[in-house]
This record gives C-alpha cells, structure tokens and sequence, in this order.
C-alpha cells in the first residue's frame, strides 16, 4: 500500500504545497503542485485563520501520512523583526494543523539539509535551481507558471520548495538521503 507525503514551504505571502506518493516498491510518484496567496485583508488573526482553514482544506483533501515543513531560518539579516515574527505565526500555524491531522508532530526540515539531501553533484543547489532540480529526481517536466508576458512567476518558485521538502522527506521515508561521510581518525 502506497503511502502519501505532504510538504510545505510557508510565508506569510505564498504558500506553495506538494504531494508525493511513495510506492510499494519505495518509487515516488509526483502527485500534484500548486500554491495558493493567504489574504492580505483583516487583523493577523483574521489572516492567520483565514489561512488556517484553507491549509486544514488542503491536508484533509491530500489525506497524507506523512507531513514535511521547511523550517524557519533563524537569522534573515535582510528582514524586519516584524516580517520575521508574522513568517513565524504562519509556520507554527501551518504546523499545529499538522499535527492536529497527524495527531503527531509533522517533520520540520531547515533549507539547507534540504538542499545537501536532494544535490546530484558537490555544488550546493541554489533556490533558482531547485524546480529543475526536483524535476529531475521525479522525472517530470517542472509544472511552472507564466504571467501574461510569458515570464515564469515566483510562486513556482514557492511550489519547486514544496516539491523539495517532499521530495526530501520521500528520501528519508525510503532511506534514500545522503549520509555524510565520516571522519576518519
């Protein structure tokens, strides 16, 4: 029986969101990408419920066993305490969801284990890299989206980050991540 593995990448701007199925035979089946805007409108609260719904919405309809959120960076020099704070509120709200629908914990993972878990090569991959990257590991064509102007839109950005932190929790599902090498002594 295949087990299905929801992953998050979280702002307070975009949400991009990702589901993988993990096959008998330990394969992964790209499911589906997407991402969807939380209102600007209304107090925080407003906002941070708003969202709260459309994210309960989303587990409910992925009926996953397994959720995967990319972690909050501790340091953001280029952020405001208060972007930092709201990005927070988002995150844990999308993780307390998470673990009311788990009745468990979801699996929190930092940007850069991410990154080392899913590079083909000694390059670190940078974030422009990643839809193509994941792409690759799935052996699908990246689903991006275009503006009018034919120019692909940051959201697909957001949903290449989803895709990774499935795709990593996949990997580790299926003991298919990198183990460093060891020091010898």
């Amino acid at each position: 029986m295949s087990k299905r593995v929801l992953g998050f990448d979280v702002s307070s701007t975009t949400i991009g969101y990702c589901i993988l199925d993990i096959e008998d035979d330990n394969s992964i089946k790209f499911v589906k990408c997407n991402y969807f805007k939380p209102t600007k409108k209304g107090t925080i609260l407003e906002r941070i419920i708003n969202t709260r719904e459309t994210i309960i919405k989303i587990i409910n309809d992925a009926k996953p066993d397994y959720i995967g959120i990319e972690d909050l960076i501790k340091f953001m020099p280029k952020s405001t305490a208060t972007t930092v704070v709201i990005l927070t509120t988002f995150n844990r709200m999308v993780c307390t969801a998470a673990y009311d629908y788990l009745k468990g914990y979801p699996e929190l993972f930092n940007v850069m284990t991410i990154r080392h878990g899913l590079k083909t090569g000694a390059d670190l991959p940078k974030k422009e890299d990643m839809p193509e990257l994941v792409a690759k590991h799935l052996g699908i064509t990246f689903p991006y989206e275009y503006n009018k102007n034919g120019v692909v839109k940051e959201e697909s950005r957001d949903m290449a980050d989803a895709v990774a932190v499935a795709l990593y929790h996949a990997f580790q599902l299926t003991g298919k991540t990198k183990k460093k090498k060891s020091k010898k002594k």
